[in-house]
């Protein structure tokens, strides 16, 4: 028997929380919005993996996001506590103690200029993808 789409939406967004790095990420852009490469950086994760967290939450309909010249900023869509279920996964999620370092660094890393830690960011992935070529 076929899911109601009602049911396969819902199935979708909770299989878009069910991943640690993406349930972080959910919870930091629920104090605001962010670029990309902040995220990689406050949750100190590869920017590929902050990216895929990102587009899977994008997928789902948890996160927008707003081109800035060469940044990209993700947002928590708007109206989204109007759902019980979703209010109550990110009201859990923020008191993870996860959560809680999270935010304390965002604060910041939101204090450095935006091209700075984007600089950082990808710097760090050239040197990771220098490190894998190495080792083959």
């Amino acid at each position: 028997m076929p899911m109601a789409d009602e049911l396969k939406v819902l199935v979708e967004r909770l299989k878009a929380v069910s991943h640690p790095l993406r349930l972080r990420v959910l919870a930091l852009l629920g104090s605001g919005e962010l670029c990309v490469c902040q995220v990689a950086e406050v949750l100190q994760v590869p920017a590929s993996s902050a990216s895929e967290a990102l587009r899977e939450l994008r997928r789902a309909g948890f996160v927008t996001e707003r081109k800035e010249g060469r940044w990209v900023f993700v947002s928590v869509v708007a109206g989204i506590g109007e759902s019980p279920l979703l209010k109550g996964i990110l009201d859990e999620a923020l008191l993870l103690p996860e959560a809680g370092r999270d935010l304390a660094r965002a604060g910041e890393v939101k204090a450095m200029p935006v091209p700075e830690v984007c600089a950082k960011v990808q710097g760090e992935a050239s040197l990771e993808r220098t490190a894998r070529g190495a080792r083959r």
